[in-house]
């Protein structure tokens, strides 16, 4: 995106604006992603800043022959895929069942939000990243591969799986 290249041209200027509006322009973005991967809102509102602070720290590193969103979205797969491996055990990273409860439809069959992101959540966390990536923020699965550093193959078969499962879920099957 051309705006994206503007503002990171800035930055590594030494623009300290230009950050702000980079963050501005991803941040609610980033952050829903964390969310929508189990973290609580707490938790997701860190791990975003983190997620910021590393892409300020390594932005001179970005090739511009790839999407900067992309780019964005590999730190953060990589930062929450850290965390779930630190925090294994700990229940304190992923959202209580209050948290954002919104209608939407679903295959024909209106649930809540909450309800989507309990199915969602007990899908193994590769399968749900890749439903989030592409049903949420509208990734290809050619970028999904880049992001979660996998093959086209294998996000083709996480995405079915997935898919598969949460029919099972809801009884489609």
């Amino acid at each position: 995106m051309q705006e994206d290249a503007q503002i990171i041209q800035q930055i590594l200027q030494g623009n300290q604006v230009a950050i702000d509006e980079l963050v501005h322009l991803y941040y609610d973005e980033i952050f829903r992603y964390i969310v929508r991967m189990g973290c609580s809102t707490e938790d997701s509102m860190d791990l975003t800043q983190e997620v910021f602070i590393t892409v300020m720290k390594s932005i001179h590193t970005y090739k511009e022959q790839g999407h900067f969103r992309a780019w964005l979205y590999k730190i953060a797969h990589n930062q929450t895929m850290n965390v779930f491996k630190k925090n294994k055990h700990e229940s304190n990273y992923f959202k209580t069942k209050e948290e954002n409860v919104v209608m939407t439809d679903f295959s024909n069959k209106v649930v809540d939000q909450a309800f989507i992101e309990e199915l969602l959540n007990q899908l193994p966390v590769k399968q749900r990243d890749v439903v989030i990536l592409k049903y949420y923020h509208g990734f290809k699965s050619k970028e999904i591969a880049k992001i979660t550093g996998s093959t086209l193959p294998g996000v083709k078969s996480r995405l079915f799986q997935a898919l598969q499962k949460l029919r099972k879920y809801i009884g489609e099957e």
